[in-house]
C-alpha cells in the first residue's frame, strides 16, 4: 500500500479552431476475550440558385428569403446550445472531434491544487457538491463533508482554495487507490488515542463501505454511528481488533461505555477485505459485517454522525509502535 496519493497529471489539450455549421443541401482466527473487556485476533452543400424577378414576383422571393432567415436564426440557436453545453456528450451530437484533440478540462488546471490528477475536472470539489467518500475518489478529503476528530491537542489543518484538507491529516489521515487511508505508526503512547474523521449521516437510511486491512498491530480499526462528533458520546461502534487481516472478527460495542454487546463470526478473507455497514432505523441501528446483521442497538438521537478512524493503544508502552494500515473505499450513504 503506497503512503503516497501522487502522481503525475495529464494536460488536456485545448482545440482552438472552432467548427462552422453550413447551412443548404443535404448534411451528412481465534478471538481471545480479554480480562481489559478487549480482544484480538490472530460524428455538399448545394448553391442557392437566384429567382429572377420577371419569372418569380417578389412576394414569392420574399418567403424564401424568409425562410432563410428562420433557418440561420434555428442554426444559430443550435451552436449556442453546444457552446452552453461545452462538454460530452450534448456537443457530440452536431460535431465530430477531430482524432488526436480532447477537450478542455471544466475549470483552467492551473487554478487547480492537487496531488493527482484524478481531481482535475472534478466539478464537485469545486462547488462542494461532493458527497462524502466521493471526495475521496478526487483525491480531497473535503472540509465541507468531514471534521477531524483527536483524543489530544493537534493545530488547526489548513485548506486549499476548493476546501480540501492537506494531506496528510494528522501524518495519518491521506486519499489513496479511490479511498481513505490509514497510516498509523505513532510511538511513545503510554495511554490510549482516538482518531478519526465524522461526516453527517441522515436520520434514516443506511451505510455502507468496503475495509481494505493489510495490518493491524497494537491498535484498532473503528467504525462507528455516534449522536455527536466525539467518540465519547452516544454511539454505536464497530471494532476491529489487531491480528491476523485474513482471519478477521469483529466487536460490536456501545458508547461512550465501550460495553460489547457481540463479537462476530471469524470472517475469511485471503486479501484482507471486507464490507462493512448500518442500517440507520429512527430507533435504533444495526451494524452488519459482510452482509451479516448484528443485533440492533437501541439509539434515540436525532443527529447521527459516521466515524471512520483507528484507536491506537500499545500494549507494551516500553517496546512497540503501533501499526494500522487499512483502507476505507466505495463509502455510500443512502
Amino acid at each position: 500500500m503506497s503512503a503516497s496519493g501522487q502522481s503525475n497529471p495529464k494536460n488536456a489539450k485545448k482545440d482552438q479552431s472552432r467548427p462552422v455549421l453550413k447551412i443548404g443541401g443535404d448534411v451528412k482466527g481465534n478471538i481471545i476475550v480479554g480480562d481489559d473487556n478487549e480482544f484480538r485476533q490472530t460524428t455538399k452543400t448545394e448553391k442557392l440558385v437566384p429567382v429572377s424577378e420577371r419569372s418569380k414576383p417578389k412576394k414569392e422571393y420574399g418567403w424564401q428569403f424568409g425562410a432563410v432567415v428562420i433557418i440561420a436564426l434555428v442554426a444559430l440557436g443550435c451552436i449556442s446550445l453546444v457552446t452552453a453545453a461545452g462538454r460530452n456528450p450534448f456537443a457530440t451530437w452536431f460535431f465530430t472531434p477531430t482524432p488526436g484533440l480532447t477537450t478542455s478540462p471544466l475549470y483552467p488546471t492551473e487554478a487547480i491544487i492537487s496531488p493527482t490528477p484524478e481531481i482535475q475536472g472534478a466539478a464537485c470539489t469545486f462547488t462542494h457538491n461532493c458527497p462524502a467518500g466521493q471526495d475521496w475518489v478526487n483525491n480531497c478529503i473535503a472540509g465541507y463533508n468531514w471534521s477531524i476528530y483527536s483524543s489530544s491537542d493537534f493545530p488547526e489543518v489548513a485548506r486549499d482554495e476548493v476546501g480540501c484538507y492537506s494531506q496528510p491529516i494528522l501524518n495519518v489521515f491521506y486519499t489513496n487507490d479511490g479511498g481513505l487511508s490509514i497510516l498509523a505508526q505513532p510511538t511513545a503512547l503510554t495511554s490510549s488515542k482516538d482518531y478519526g474523521l465524522f461526516t453527517l449521516l441522515p436520520q434514516s437510511g443506511n451505510v455502507s463501505f468496503t475495509l481494505d486491512l493489510n495490518k493491524i498491530d497494537n491498535g484498532q480499526v473503528w467504525v462507528g454511528v455516534f449522536e455527536k462528533t466525539d467518540v465519547r458520546s452516544t454511539g454505536v461502534l464497530l471494532v476491529v481488533p489487531p491480528g491476523d487481516v485474513r482471519e478477521q472478527a469483529f466487536a460490536l460495542k456501545t458508547m461512550p461505555s465501550e460495553s460489547r454487546v457481540e463479537v462476530s463470526r471469524i470472517f475469511q478473507n485471503s486479501e484482507g477485505k471486507y464490507t462493512l455497514g448500518f442500517e440507520l432505523e429512527l430507533g435504533s441501528i444495526i451494524a452488519s459485517v459482510e452482509g451479516v446483521s448484528m443485533t440492533p442497538i437501541p439509539f434515540t438521537p436525532r443527529s447521527r454522525w459516521l466515524f471512520v478512524g483507528y484507536r491506537a493503544k500499545l500494549d507494551d508502552p516500553t517496546n512497540g509502535t503501533a501499526n494500522i494500515q487499512a483502507l476505507f473505499t466505495d463509502l455510500k450513504i443512502k
